[in-house]
């Protein structure tokens, strides 16, 4: 309205760089849609984790928002590792049919 960019825009700007950033841009596209919605979920999330740095929460409320995260970027990392696993399982299943 003011000049900036569309809503839906933005939004595939924040997924591209998501994608990037956890290496997730050779998914299934039906699985890729699931990582829009955990996308913006975690944008949310993000603005709540600065809130709290910001409001200088207690130490224990900020451990667990930094152990949370800590799972969220692992659990990535293992969806990279089982999509490659399942194209190689792929791959060897077509050479012995």
């Amino acid at each position: 309205m003011f000049g900036g960019k569309p809503k839906e825009e933005k939004q595939q700007e924040q997924l591209q760089k998501f994608q990037e950033k956890y290496h997730i841009d050779e998914l299934d596209p039906k699985d890729l849609e699931t990582v829009k919605q955990v996308a913006s979920d975690l944008a949310g999330n993000g603005l709540l984790k600065a809130g709290m740095a910001l409001s200088f929460a207690n130490a224990g409320e900020q451990a667990k928002v930094t152990y949370l995260s800590a799972l969220v970027e692992q659990n990535w990392i293992i969806m990279n590792q089982l999509n490659r696993l399942n194209k190689n399982i792929e791959k060897l299943n077509q050479k012995a049919e």
